[in-house]
């Protein structure tokens, strides 16, 4: 664990790294040290700890993660949740500022640099920047929930760094997912000594966490994405994905959002077919995505994609939209 906490901590530019197994056990962790922290070196009000949260969020299925969201499909019959959660809309300044202002017990703003779950979501431009000056403004913390958006996805080795830099650093990030390939459960959490030295020996832990299979897979994916130059080739192949996909035309579309090798397509909310629908017809064509909030399509292909890759998946897409046309005009 020590040779794999050394380097992704000095990779990335953090004193620590926590680690655990799965991306809503990191985030749990970040919020759990988050208030830890708010405690003792903020002096918030004992058990009355908050953390703001934008609508659209998506970190997870545990009964916290259940509670903390806007979405009726992973809250319904399942609570009591956990208390001390405000909601905004994401991508709006005003909102994080009103709730800063009035409530002196938050310690934490956690989100996704850009939503994934949501439809691969992607704030204005200066939209990240201005929550970190408000999080300075304010004394919180800036949790960026990188499980999906971190290394490699979005064309950058994290999505933070699409608008912030090594001076400007998020002070919690949560890592998952692409931190073992795929190989093993591997996740965690990265934040500087001043946080991370308000959880004390026995205060936190995780079973499997830091196991040595999985540090050592994580350490081989992560130095083989960097010395592979995968952020780069995501950048490269996902600007020829998001041409292929802007240039199609057909009635279904009602919108293409990508960063990187990660994007969607959202078919508008009145047809009378479903994403999910458009899904099965892309998996009967040879293409596996998944659909998410009815009428979205999201693709997340594998960074090492080739452009004959990315030209031959981009080929189904528009077969398949031909092929949904075809179902929607069939019903009307």
């Amino acid at each position: 664990m020590g040779a794999f906490s050394k380097y992704i901590t000095e990779l990335l530019g953090f004193d620590k790294f926590l680690p655990s197994s799965s991306g809503v056990e990191a985030c749990e962790s970040a919020i759990k040290v988050a208030r830890r922290w708010g405690y003792v070196s903020k002096g918030v009000e004992q058990d009355k700890a908050s953390v703001i949260l934008p609508n659209g969020c998506f970190w997870g299925r545990s009964i916290t993660a259940s509670g903390a969201c806007d979405d009726p499909a992973r809250y319904t019959n399942f609570g009591p949740f956990t208390p001390g959660f405000h909601l905004v809309d994401y991508n709006n300044l005003e909102q994080v500022e009103a709730v800063m202002k009035k409530d002196p017990n938050l310690v934490a703003m956690m989100l996704e640099p850009i939503q994934g779950e949501a439809g691969v979501v992607i704030p204005d431009e200066g939209y990240l920047r201005g929550i970190r000056q408000l999080c300075n403004k304010y004394n919180v913390l800036l949790i960026c929930d990188e499980v999906q958006t971190g290394l490699g996805r979005t064309g950058k080795l994290m999505g933070y760094q699409w608008e912030l830099d090594e001076n400007n650093q998020p002070d919690i990030v949560t890592l998952g997912k692409a931190i073992s390939g795929g190989v093993t459960p591997v996740s965690g959490i990265v934040a500087n000594d001043n946080i991370m030295s308000t959880i004390k020996p026995g205060d936190h832990g995780s079973t499997y966490g830091g196991n040595p299979l999985g540090m050592a897979v994580a350490q081989a994916a992560v130095e083989c994405l960097v010395e592979e130059k995968m952020p780069e080739n995501a950048l490269k192949m996902g600007g020829i994905l998001t041409d292929r996909f802007k240039a199609i035309k057909s009635p279904m579309i009602n919108d293409v959002r990508s960063i990187g090798l990660f994007a969607a397509i959202e078919i508008h909310a009145d047809l009378n077919v479903s994403g999910a629908e458009f899904g099965k017809i892309l998996m009967n064509n040879g293409l596996l995505t998944k659909a998410t909030h009815e009428n979205a399509m999201r693709f997340a292909p594998a960074l090492t994609i080739t452009e004959e890759q990315i030209h031959a998946g981009a080929d189904i897409v528009e077969t398949s939209l031909k092929d949904l046309e075809a179902l929607h005009n069939s019903r009307k």
